[in-house]
């Protein structure tokens, strides 16, 4: 029927409200004269889903800051909670509902990696199931490979995961981050490694990062990951400290990046490094000092 042109679907996307409706729904139908700021954060945060924008509607109605609630609006608020947990998750299987909350912790899903996460099979299924009840599931790709959750629905999921669930977290951060770098997502992998407090994988990827990266002109997130590993974690390493200053002097940080070649200095000194490359040493030392 969809190659004849015989089926009508109306899918989420379709009913969801552009920035022009939201507008118009909170400004002319609801008189809350909100400026366009508001309104767009509204829209991307709800991604036009009309349930939530009423829902964010009647937690504003005799509110003294809206700005200040929309900027907090999240999928924890009062008023989206029970509308999905009521209207949602308790209407799920206990087995859909433990997927959902496991899965949780991922930016994007697929099959593969939901099974990692979830010690389970069948994962590449039920999000075909999930996306076809229309359970804010969003496809990334027309393959039926990537997906995505909802912001507001993730919210909420994540926020039942750490309450019921919480003592599993860094376990599940620990296998998305092994699967992810198995399959080539490094930049993911470290995040999930974060997550799980596991330092030492942190470690290991950014400097398999730092490596890849050392010679091209490209953007990178090594500064931000640098500065969320522990000092000690980085100041015992001098392979680290070489990388680190290398990022803190394309930045601009100069007295700060000749402090981490100070500390990377002292333990060649002192420690043989094998794993350290002294020509590249002595190459970015140069460049920076």
């Amino acid at each position: 029927m969809r190659s004849q042109n015989l089926l009508t679907e109306l899918r989420a996307a379709d009913l969801s409200f552009s920035a022009d409706e939201t507008a118009s729904l909170f400004n002319e139908s609801l008189n809350l004269h909100l400026p366009a700021r508001d309104i767009q954060m509204l829209e991307t945060r709800t991604e036009g889903w009309i349930a939530g924008l009423q829902l964010a509607a009647l937690s504003l109605q005799g509110h003294k800051n809206p700005s200040s609630f929309i900027k907090a609006f999240k999928g924890d608020n009062r008023y989206i909670a029970d509308y999905l947990t009521e209207e949602v998750l308790s209407r799920q299987t206990e087995h859909r509902r433990n997927f959902l909350l496991q899965t949780s912790i991922l930016g994007r899903l697929c099959g593969p990696l939901c099974d990692a996460v979830t010690d389970q099979e069948n994962s590449r299924q039920v999000l075909i199931d999930l996306e076809k009840a229309n359970l804010f599931v969003i496809p990334l790709d027309d393959e039926r490979c990537w997906y995505r959750y909802h912001h507001l629905f993730a919210d909420l999921l994540v926020q039942r995961l750490r309450t019921q669930q919480g003592d599993l977290v860094p376990e599940r951060h620990r296998r998305a981050s092994q699967w992810l770098a198995e399959n080539g997502f490094k930049n993911e992998a470290v995040d999930h490694a974060f997550c799980a407090q596991d330092y030492v994988r942190a470690v290991q990827l950014i400097e398999e990062i730092a490596e890849i990266n050392w010679d091209r002109a490209r953007e990178s997130r090594l500064l931000e990951w640098f500065k969320k590993l522990p000092n000690e974690k980085v100041d015992a390493n001098p392979k680290l400290c070489i990388f680190y200053a290398r990022e803190l002097f394309k930045s601009g940080y100069m007295g700060d990046a000749e402090k981490k070649l100070q500390t990377a200095e002292q333990m060649l000194k002192s420690t043989s490094i094998k794993e350290l490359s002294k020509e590249k040493t002595v190459i970015i030392m140069s460049d920076i000092l």
